[in-house]
């Protein structure tokens, strides 16, 4: 009896929301975001943020934000984004600092118009992935020591057909999966998962058109290995220190103690630089600055601050559909390293490289870009994984640009089934350091067009 008069009063609940126009919870209209606040006054967008709630043994939560282009979304792709670590939020992250509408100010609480912004092209999805990052939460916090690629990549799924549901309208769309770093991991797992849910006759197909990854982790053993190369070549650690992890490192899998010191020591010699961007300049005032709100400088080194001060506040919560609850608990952070990190990361393959292989044979598109700057994934690195698929080349290395009259970008590859493509300029995300040239790269993917060419070196 207890039960029926409960499902009773729900039901009622429900039916006088109705009544009232209020968005029933869990809908798209309950999701829908009036506007953030900060942000331009003329600035007109459709924006949703919520969550979408799975695995009730665990009490899974995903976190969403999702921002229709502004022009003709019904005749623009889906496009899900993914950051890495893995544990950092692809909201904070990838929407408020590399490819979102916005960029938050240094005060904290100011959002800029982004010029660079992916929206113009696409409707841009971001995931808080997996649980425990960002918003995302479990009510069983023992899920998150079982954490690991599998169980990410499964939840991510389980999350995209039920956040199709909600969106019925982009079901059948042209949808790209896209992200950097460990997304080297996130990104191709997904892709198989949907390959292999799309092969069930019973279910309502993903149409995945293709992936991309920035500077993505694909062998962890050689990319660690390569940083000290990358910065001995650069002239970052000296011949001696070079020298000595020669002779005490037997290889790209050594994990003796000996070995991890000699690493330790050239790095820390290193001094004040980030692996991530060796040429960029670093944060040493890491607080909001509200007197240098202008809107200027929306790669300030600082800008993880402010970005975590914006989602801190409570309007804002209130606005994106937060858990207020949690973050009462558990302030949102940009990467929660101490719940995950790579040694402790469950099921984490040393190479993705059988993963790639066997998404080339199902004919999506795959691009892989690098920033040549970053030292923590160095493009080397990726450049002899990517040979080591022994794909064959289609057009040979060349140089490309953003547009006539422009600089050379990077270069680029195109082998069979698979474009590898350099950033020039940039570290380990490359729509902060080099937004234009990360934007041409994006839209030349969606439409599977060549980069274009730079111009031939003259005298």
């Amino acid at each position: 009896m207890a039960l029926r008069a409960l499902c009773f009063s729900v039901a009622v609940v429900l039916s006088v929301a109705a009544a009232l126009g209020i968005p029933a919870p869990g809908s798209k209209e309950a999701d829908r975001i009036i506007a953030l606040p900060g942000q331009p006054p003329l600035v007109r967008l459709q924006q949703y943020s919520g969550y979408i709630n799975f695995d009730q043994a665990a009490g899974k939560s995903l976190f969403y934000y999702f921002v229709e282009a502004p022009a003709e979304p019904a005749q623009k792709p889906l496009v899900l984004w993914l950051n890495g670590g893995p544990g950092c939020s692809s909201f904070g992250l990838g929407a408020f600092e590399e490819i979102g509408p916005f960029r938050v100010d240094t005060d904290g609480k100011t959002l800029c118009p982004n010029p660079y912004s992916w929206t113009t092209a696409a409707n841009l999805l971001f995931l808080e992935s997996p649980v425990g990052v960002g918003f995302s939460y479990a009510v069983n916090e023992e899920v998150y020591k079982t954490m690991g690629d599998n169980m990410t990549a499964t939840d991510s799924l389980a999350f995209l057909l039920r956040w199709l549901d909600r969106f019925p309208e982009y079901k059948g769309r042209d949808f790209f999966i896209m992200g950097e770093s460990y997304a080297g991991h996130y990104i191709p797992e997904l892709a198989v998962a949907i390959d292999i849910h799309n092969k069930n006759p019973a279910a309502t197909p993903i149409n995945l058109k293709g992936i991309a990854i920035g500077n993505g982790i694909l062998e962890f053993a050689e990319e660690q290995a390569e940083l000290y190369e990358y910065l001995w070549r650069r002239a970052f650690i000296s011949d001696a220190a070079h020298d000595t992890i020669a002779k005490h490192c037997k290889g790209p899998d050594d994990l003796s103690t000996v070995c991890q010191a000699a690493r330790d020591t050239a790095y820390g010699n290193t001094g004040d630089i980030s692996a991530f961007n060796i040429y960029a300049p670093t944060c040493h005032d890491k607080k909001v600055r509200p007197v240098d709100s202008k809107c200027m400088d929306l790669a300030d080194p600082c800008k993880g601050y402010f970005v975590e001060a914006y989602l801190n506040q409570h309007p804002v919560q209130m606005a994106i559909h937060a858990n207020m609850a949690l973050t009462l608990k558990y302030p949102w952070v940009a990467c929660r390293t101490r719940t995950y990190n790579l040694k402790r990361f469950g099921d984490s393959p040393t190479s993705m490289l059988p993963h790639l292989k066997a998404l080339v044979t199902t004919g999506i598109r795959i691009w892989l870009f690098s920033g040549d700057f970053d030292a923590m994934v160095p493009v080397t690195a990726s450049k002899r994984s990517v040979e080591k698929l022994q794909l064959g080349v289609v057009t040979d290395w060349r140089a490309w640009s953003t547009g006539p009259g422009k600089d050379v970008a990077g270069y680029v590859v195109e082998y069979k089934g698979l474009v590898l493509a350099t950033v020039r300029g940039s570290g380990h995300m490359v729509n902060v350091d080099q937004p234009e040239r990360g934007f041409v790269l994006f839209t030349s993917f969606l439409r599977g067009a060549p980069l274009p060419s730079a111009l031939p070196q003259t005298d």
